[in-house]
């Protein structure tokens, strides 16, 4: 009997309504006017800089499924132009900078929340598991598209450091409801993530197709390739309570 939902985020309940690159562009633009307007002489390819070394970090985080955050990354790139004197507590502040341009461009899909209500009404445990550079990013778009209520826990990479399709990214969930693998779902976009990560720990999955323009590349070669094929697969939030219902059936 299926007795919880685990959601992925992005591609999943919510998109960005907007063009990834240009999004990145003028959050690092934001995050350099906010640490120029606190005095610090940052250069003027201070934004093209970060935005390296955070994509550059991208593969070796896939790779070990160790989370590289934006925080690591603005470490990082202050360090390259020898700026070692900011304290740390504002580094959060910096980088809530980073994404404030982008937050209200994250929309939740139009049958997002009735499907969390329907599933919550069902009796449903539901959480939430994204691989992200920042937790507090998670939690404020999530916060902004209605969503944020449904989720007990909201999990990120970047508070657990561990990245699906890890085993241990799902730890903290299944530690918080003592709920057995086999009666838990993961829904995502993303084979190699999502679908593999679950298999990999007994949950069911399912993967919501056509989220994206083009299909997402495996990231990454596995030996346990054959895990990341779908237990079901939906291309609408709406169809999953059926789907649910119909994984109960066959479990019967």
């Amino acid at each position: 009997m299926i007795r919880s939902v685990i959601f992925d985020l992005g591609n999943t309940l919510m998109y960005l309504d907007d063009d990834w690159d240009a999004a990145t562009r003028r959050g690092a633009e934001n995050l350099c006017a906010y640490l120029k307007g606190r005095g610090y002489p940052v250069p003027e390819s201070f934004a093209s800089d970060f935005i390296a070394i955070l994509d550059g970090n991208r593969p070796h985080a896939a790779q070990t499924n160790i989370e590289y955050t934006a925080e690591h990354a603005l470490n990082d790139t202050l360090a390259q132009h020898n700026i070692c004197w900011i304290p740390e507590a504002l580094l959060p502040r910096a980088v809530e900078k980073l994404y404030e341009p982008e937050i209200s461009r994250w929309l939740a899909y139009p049958d997002a929340r009735a499907t969390l209500e329907n599933l919550r009404t069902r009796g449903l445990k539901i959480a939430l598991l994204s691989n992200a550079t920042d937790h507090g990013f998670v939690e404020r778009i999530a916060q902004n598209g209605n969503l944020v209520e449904f989720f007990d826990p909201l999990m990120t990479s970047a508070k657990i450091s561990h990245r699906k399709p890890d085993p241990r990214a799902f730890l903290p969930i299944l530690d918080a409801w003592q709920i057995p693998a086999n009666e838990i779902v993961m829904v995502g976009d993303t084979p190699s993530f999502d679908i593999l990560g679950a298999h990999r720990v007994g949950m069911r999955a399912v993967l919501i197709e056509d989220r994206w323009e083009n299909p997402q590349p495996v990231h990454g070669e596995f030996a346990d390739v054959a895990l990341m094929k779908p237990d079901a697969v939906i291309k609408q939030l709406a169809e999953l309570p059926g789907v649910i219902d119909a994984l109960n059936y066959s479990r019967a």
